[in-house]
């Protein structure tokens, strides 16, 4: 993922989730799919993780990446395997402790179930600075993370969607009326004016204002899917997934792939 929020004790449902892929266009991919024994996700075909997971005894585990300055080397392994295996891990929260930043691309983890929701930041060791390892969990609220830690400045579209909940749940919090909104907002391409974008020694400008939509649309590189999923005690009440670009592509109800 690259953008979701996560929505905690706030609605209808103890924990909910609204989240973006952003990809390039090129990387194989395939739909949400059975990756073990009640467990599902979608699959990255190039490394056969997945970067979103839901388990049907009401569990979530997702990663965004992290922004850094540096390519990572070749040969390290996949993030999208840890999801794949803290979705499937008895004690999460275990899991999560053992993880040597060192193996990985700096990213950060989001997991959680009805019981409260968790995020780790991991980044690997630069310039002889050490890796770090933190975990936090969430309050209740409505938290959004992008390619950063939560709050971190420089995320225009996490700001927006942040924004866009809390108007929504103003008006209600009920699963019937939360979940369509969230859907719509995923497919949000409102984009920050082009003297609101800091000049990138990366990216085109034109590139850097794109990343500032909530739903990206680049030649190259865009968002390829989109799911909200609710989450009550023991179970999944709201897993809807739309297969392409949220704003143009449906979302289906896909609990019966649970």
């Amino acid at each position: 993922m690259c953008t979701i929020a996560i929505l905690v004790e706030v609605a209808d449902a103890p924990l909910v989730i609204a989240a973006n892929r952003d990809e390039l266009y090129a990387r194989p991919t395939r739909g949400p799919e059975r990756l073990a024994d009640g467990i599902v996700g979608g699959v990255d075909e190039l490394s056969g993780g997945t970067w979103l997971a839901i388990g049907k005894t009401g569990r979530f585990a997702a990663v965004t990446n992290q922004r850094v300055l540096e390519p990572p080397p070749a040969g390290l392994r996949s993030r999208g395997l840890v999801v794949r295996e803290l979705a499937m891990d008895a004690d999460p929260d275990a899991y999560v402790r053992a993880i040597d930043p060192s193996r990985y691309a700096s990213m950060n983890l989001a997991w959680g179930d009805a019981s409260g929701a968790r995020v780790a930041y991991f980044r690997r060791p630069e310039n002889g600075e050490r890796g770090e390892h933190d975990i936090v969990r969430l309050a209740q609220g409505v938290h959004v993370l992008c390619n950063d830690k939560l709050g971190a400045p420089g995320f225009p579209r996490g700001e927006r969607l942040a924004l866009m909940i809390a108007a929504s749940l103003a008006r209600s919090t009920k699963l019937a009326d939360l979940v369509p909104a969230l859907e719509h907002m995923l497919g949000d391409h409102t984009r920050s004016e082009p003297g609101d974008v800091p000049p990138s020694q990366r990216l085109p400008h034109e590139l850097a204002r794109e990343l500032t939509a909530i739903c990206i649309q680049s030649p190259t590189y865009g968002t390829r899917s989109a799911t909200v999923a609710a989450f009550g005690p023991g179970g999944v009440l709201v897993y809807d997934h739309a297969d392409g670009p949220p704003d143009r592509t449906p979302f289906v109800d896909r609990r019966s792939l649970l």
